[in-house]
C-alpha cells in the first residue's frame, strides 16, 4: 500500500493457529528477520481472528483494515543526542506521534531509503558521518546513540590550526 507521504509500504495480515493466540506483531516481525531479506519485512503486522473473504473465497482486500504503528512504551530521551535523533526519527518517518529512544526505525515503517534520509539529517545536524549499515544495526535512538558516542571517542583528536592573521608587506602582524 502507500502511505500518507506516499511512500510504498509492504504490509502483512495474519490470522493466529489456536495454539499460538498470544503471538505478538513484534514477534512476528522478528521471526521474520530471521528468515527473510530486510526489504521484505512488512511494515505493518495487523494480527486477525480471521482474513475478510469475498462470495467467491477469495480474500476481500477491500474490507481489510488499514494498518496502523503502534506505539512503543518506550523510555524518554535522556540526553540531548538522543532528543535530536527521537526528533529526527519523528520527522524522517513523517510520524504523527514522538519517538521513544526504544523505538525501532523498521518497526515504525522505516526502510533502506528512509535509512539514507535519515544518515543526510544525522550528518547535517550532528555533524556525524554516519552509513546505512549503522542505522539497520542500530535501529533505535538509545543504541544509534552509543554507536555515535563510540564513533566519537574512537575518532582520533585533530589538533586545531591557528587561526590566519594577516601580515604586512614587511612581515609584521597586524
Amino acid at each position: 500500500t502507500t502511505d500518507t507521504t506516499g511512500n510504498t509500504q509492504l504490509n502483512a495480515y495474519a490470522t493466529l493457529h489456536p495454539q499460538h493466540t498470544t503471538t505478538t506483531p513484534t514477534q512476528l516481525r522478528h521471526w521474520l528477520r530471521n528468515t527473510l531479506p530486510d526489504h521484505l519485512i512488512p511494515t505493518h503486522i495487523t494480527i486477525l481472528p480471521k482474513l475478510p473473504l469475498t462470495p467467491n473465497g477469495k480474500i476481500d482486500h477491500k474490507a481489510l483494515p488499514t494498518p496502523h504503528t503502534t506505539t512503543t512504551q518506550g523510555r524518554p530521551p535522556r540526553t540531548p543526542q538522543e532528543e535530536i535523533l527521537c526528533t529526527l526519527y519523528t520527522q524522517t518517518l513523517n510520524l504523527t506521534h514522538p519517538t521513544t529512544i526504544d523505538d525501532n526505525f523498521f518497526d515504525l515503517g522505516g526502510h533502506s531509503l528512509l535509512a539514507a534520509k535519515l544518515t543526510t539529517r544525522i550528518r547535517t545536524t550532528l555533524h556525524t558521518n554516519l552509513t546505512i549499515r549503522d542505522i539497520f544495526q542500530n535501529p533505535t535512538p538509545a543504541t544509534l546513540t552509543h554507536h555515535i558516542t563510540t564513533l566519537t571517542e574512537a575518532a582520533p583528536r585533530q589538533r586545531k590550526r591557528p587561526a590566519l592573521r594577516r601580515r604586512t608587506e614587511a612581515g609584521t602582524l597586524l
